[in-house]
């Protein structure tokens, strides 16, 4: 479970926060990051590795894309990570794997800061920048 937490965390920060992080960068705003809308970055589509005739075989374009979809997905994905988390958490204390547990019940805990974060006005204007 933590390995799926893991993936879906690192697809969900490089489809919010690098399309984010490339969109100011190519604007040249990077106070943006902190208000993101489409007047300040524009499109967020704009700054995303461009589509050409190697694109299914540009790893990048792949990464980037897949995360995007992770992002604009936000809340049912914090949904199901929390609720591995929550449903493996008790069974690897029981089977005393306190390893498991500890880097499970780290993951479930970024999952629900990150949940936080899409929860507040910051985290609703980037899922609403990121959605157009």
């Amino acid at each position: 479970m933590l390995s799926a937490q893991v993936l879906l965390l690192a697809l969900l920060l490089i489809g919010s926060f690098g399309v984010l992080l490339a969109a100011a960068l190519r604007t040249g705003n990077l106070s943006a990051v902190l208000d993101p809308g489409l007047e300040r970055l524009g499109d967020p589509k704009d700054s995303l590795p461009p589509v050409g005739p190697d694109s299914p075989w540009n790893p990048l374009l792949w990464l980037f894309e897949i995360g995007r979809v992770v992002a604009m997905f936000v809340y049912p994905v914090a949904f199901v990570a929390l609720l591995l988390g929550a449903v493996e958490l008790p069974r690897t204390r029981w089977v005393g794997d306190r390893t498991a547990f500890r880097w499970l019940a780290f993951g479930t805990g970024l999952w629900l800061a990150l949940t936080a974060l899409a929860l507040t006005p910051y985290g609703t204007q980037l899922h609403v920048w990121l959605a157009d």
